[in-house]
């Protein structure tokens, strides 16, 4: 998402048209593999409101910083009640 605006959507429609050619934004990391140090894409630009983070759907469990062991719970009474769960889950 851009830097200079908050992310105030979880769903974003879009639409967008590939063909040979189409300069596609990608950020890349490095990752070792067979001993040898390769490039992996990381990052993938879809369009300007729409990255696809290709790290987090390959391998979530590496990518974040600690695993949930806690349920989460089904409702919450209010956003404070949120708030306070999610505190008390870090």
């Amino acid at each position: 998402m851009r830097d200079d605006e908050p992310i105030v959507r979880h769903l974003v429609p879009f639409e967008a048209q590939f063909t040979r050619g189409t300069v596609v934004a990608v950020q890349f990391g490095a990752e070792c593999q067979n001993g040898y140090i390769q490039p992996v894409p990381r990052l993938l630009n879809l369009t300007p409101d729409v990255d696809l983070c290709i790290e987090h759907r390959t391998d979530a469990v590496k990518c974040f910083a600690k695993l949930a062991t806690e349920k989460v719970l089904d409702s919450y009474e209010s956003i404070e009640h949120y708030q306070v769960n999610q505190l008390r889950m870090t």
